[in-house]
């Protein structure tokens, strides 16, 4: 799963295009999408009909050469990328491996959460992340107050005064805080409280 780096033209062909090619022809492409950098498909073998995720991790540099590269992964090796469009994740034909169904269940949790709060989540509110993060100041929150940036209703975070630039932070919002503490847990933080009561507490050492 290392990375290959060779020349690619830019401009002339698709992101499936391209990796129909170097699919070959043991494989279809059902449906797809890039998201940010990573090119996402849904591929249908040709010798067992079924039909399951392929990830390419893609980067461009400015390289006369060598200025595309890309590491490609199937979900059974349980990619950190997981913002598959629907449309791929639809197109898979069911499967039993646990890493493959681990990787699904991290993908449709990314479109609930991003679902959740473009309904729940409005100026004002506060919310808690699922950890603590050490913003500028040298400070470690986890609580934040959600708000518009100028005209564009481009999302913030802030605390006080003070304005947290914070790339993907929706997907690290566990629960939003009402005015008299309580709270309503996103997607992300039901699976984080479910995550942490099934697992096993450590062993103590006898002594």
């Amino acid at each position: 799963m290392g990375w290959s780096f060779y020349h690619r033209a830019p401009g002339v062909e698709t992101n499936a295009a391209h990796f129909t090619r170097k699919l070959g022809d043991r494989y279809e492409i059902i449906a797809h999408g890039t998201v940010e950098t990573v090119f996402y498909a849904a591929i249908r073998s040709h010798k067992t009909g079924t039909v399951s995720a392929y990830v390419a991790l893609t980067r461009w540099k400015h390289d006369r050469t060598h200025n595309f590269g890309y590491t490609a992964m199937d979900e059974t090796c349980l990619p950190a990328a997981h913002k598959a469009p629907k449309a791929v994740l639809d197109a898979l034909t069911p499967t039993t491996h646990q890493d493959a169904l681990a990787w699904r269940a991290n993908c449709v949790r990314y479109h609930d959460q991003h679902a959740f709060l473009r309904q729940q989540l409005k100026p004002g509110m506060r919310i808690r992340l699922t950890h603590p993060l050490r913003c500028a100041d040298n400070i470690r929150r986890d609580a934040f107050t959600y708000g518009w940036t100028g005209g564009r209703k481009q999302g913030r975070l802030t605390d006080g005064p003070r304005r947290f630039p914070m790339p993907n932070w929706r997907e690290l919002v566990a629960a939003l805080i009402h005015p008299d503490g309580s709270e309503t847990l996103t997607p992300v933080g039901k699976h984080q409280t479910t995550h942490h009561r099934s697992s096993p507490a450590p062993h103590s050492e006898q002594r």
